[in-house]
Order: C-alpha cells, then sequence, then structure tokens
C-alpha cells in the first residue's frame, strides 16, 4: 500500500525545516508544493480558496527549489486536482500520482491548516485515506509560550498590547489537536521543535521507517530571541508580509503572564508525554 504523511502543523514551529530534511533524505515528496491547502479548499469550499487555487493552476509550470524532481505531468492530470469540485477522491489520486512520478517511497502534504480541520472532515478523511494508504501523521509542536511570542511579532505593530489582550489559548491546543488526529489515525507522531532540529531524529526515522541521516538548519533552534537567523530559503521563518521581523526579547513581565496563561497547556501537554525529552528546555513542568 503507498505511504501517506500528513503534517498536521503548526504554523511557526518549523515545518518547512522539516519539509526540507524529510525531501533532502529523499523519503517524502509533497509534488508541486509544500502547502497544497486541498483539505482547506475541501472544507471551507468558499471563494477565497477557490482563488486561491485558480493561482495555483498556473505554478506548477514554473519550476523552482520547492517542486524540483516532480516529474512529468500531463494538463489533464494538473486540471483533474485544481478542479474547483474538491474530493477526497481527487487528493487521494493526485498524492498516487506524487509518488508514482517522483519515485520518492511516501507523498506528504505539509499543508499548516491541516491541525485546525474539524472532527467531521477528520472523520470523512479517515474512511477513505485509511483504505487507500498507510497514513502517517507527524503533529510538529513548539515551546508555546516562544511560538505565541513570535506570532506577536507577525501579527501586530503593538506587539506587547497583542500579546496581552489576545486569548493565548487560541491555536494552543496541542495535546487537544494531537488526541483528535489520533482517533481517527492511530499512527500518528508528535515531533518537537526543540529536540528534532538539534539533531534527535531516532524516534521519527523509527516512526517513518527510513533513516534520517541530515537535519535541514532552522531559525527557532537554538532559540536566538532578537538575533533570529535570516536563512534565505526559509524567509516564512523570519519575515511577515514580505518584511523582516522587528524581533525584540520577550520581558519577564510578559513571560511571567505567559507562564499563567499557558499552565494548563503544559500540563495537559505533559499529561499526553508532550513535551522536550533531550533538550534542557522542557517547557517548564
Amino acid at each position: 500500500m503507498d505511504n501517506l504523511v500528513i503534517c498536521a502543523g503548526m504554523e511557526h514551529t518549523g515545518s518547512t525545516s522539516l519539509w526540507y530534511t524529510l525531501r533532502d533524505n529523499k523519503i517524502v515528496h509533497t509534488g508541486h508544493f509544500k502547502q497544497s491547502k486541498y483539505l482547506q479548499a475541501y472544507e471551507k469550499k468558499d471563494n477565497t480558496i477557490r482563488a486561491i487555487f485558480n493561482q495555483k493552476r498556473k505554478m506548477p509550470f514554473q519550476p523552482n527549489r520547492m517542486n524540483a524532481d516532480v516529474g512529468e505531468w500531463t494538463q489533464d492530470e494538473l486540471d483533474d486536482f485544481f478542479d474547483e469540485e474538491f474530493s477526497i477522491d481527487r487528493y487521494i489520486e493526485y498524492y498516487k500520482r506524487v509518488i508514482d512520478k517522483t519515485g520518492f517511497p511516501m507523498a506528504g502534504d505539509f499543508s499548516e491548516y491541516n491541525a485546525e480541520l474539524s472532527e467531521d472532515i477528520l472523520y470523512q478523511l479517515a474512511i477513505k485515506l485509511n483504505n487507500a494508504f498507510n497514513v502517517k501523521v507527524i503533529l510538529l509542536f513548539r515551546d508555546p509560550i516562544i511560538r505565541w511570542w513570535h506570532l506577536s511579532h507577525c501579527a501586530a505593530k503593538k506587539r506587547e498590547e497583542w500579546f496581552f489582550k489576545q486569548d493565548l489559548q487560541d491555536n494552543c491546543f496541542y495535546a487537544e489537536i494531537y488526541r483528535k488526529w489520533r482517533i481517527h489515525f492511530p499512527n500518528t507522531h508528535v515531533a518537537i521543535t526543540e529536540d528534532l532540529f538539534a539533531g534527535h531524529t531516532d524516534e521519527l526515522s523509527d516512526f517513518l521507517g527510513y533513516p534520517i541521516k541530515n537535519v535541514h538548519r532552522c531559525a527557532f533552534v537554538p532559540y536566538k530571541g532578537k538575533d533570529l537567523p535570516h536563512y534565505p530559503e526559509l524567509r516564512c521563518q523570519w519575515r511577515s508580509n514580505a518584511r523582516p521581523l522587528q524581533y525584540k526579547e520577550i520581558t519577564p513581565e510578559l513571560y511571567k503572564h505567559a507562564e499563567e496563561a499557558f499552565e494548563w497547556v503544559y500540563e495537559d501537554c505533559h499529561a499526553e508525554g508532550i513535551y522536550p525529552k533531550y533538550s534542557l528546555n522542557s517547557w517548564y513542568m
């Protein structure tokens, strides 16, 4: 049976570095895009997503580092995938073609929105995907406080005000996301940003069944605060709206506030075994 890897998030955790890692080690190929956003389109079916897909129709014919070695595709094959009648069957057919055309042992979908898919959609997916593929789900999680601080730089000019006023629980339900995916896809693995990009790859290698010999660099590990590295192939890790992030150090006051707000997040994660196993940062428990 063909293998499909679904990376179900999350944004600003180093998923692009993970994408490069699995691609460079010739394990997973995602086809024409790192993020196809197909399941988002299938779930939402709104005009915004249709507009995105209309733009993507032309993109596969522009070779770049993201779609190298994708193989030869006919116009009909591409039109079938990018048709606005979104369906799980089309999703399955596309990723089976990715395996056939690239020769990689696994196809993959690294769309960040996958973390937000509803229980209903996951139920629909499980019925068909588990019959078509050996599905392996990777959840990539990063220290919630540091990740939220990073998000505050992307979302607002007055980051401290945003950091305090926003519901800090948004998008940080790590354990809940893990349980949601595990119910429908039992073969689900949690990778921790701080461990993985420090070179601790054995668990992920065992999960995938292929050795990870080299780990791609990640701007988030080790954590360098305001000296966030500007790696050219990882612009998503240090840019927002086409501009470099004006990164600042988190103050002790903000950090204390965040620790209190995130206490339940840490407790929930530790109950599920979701925390760094190797790095000095144990996520504060």
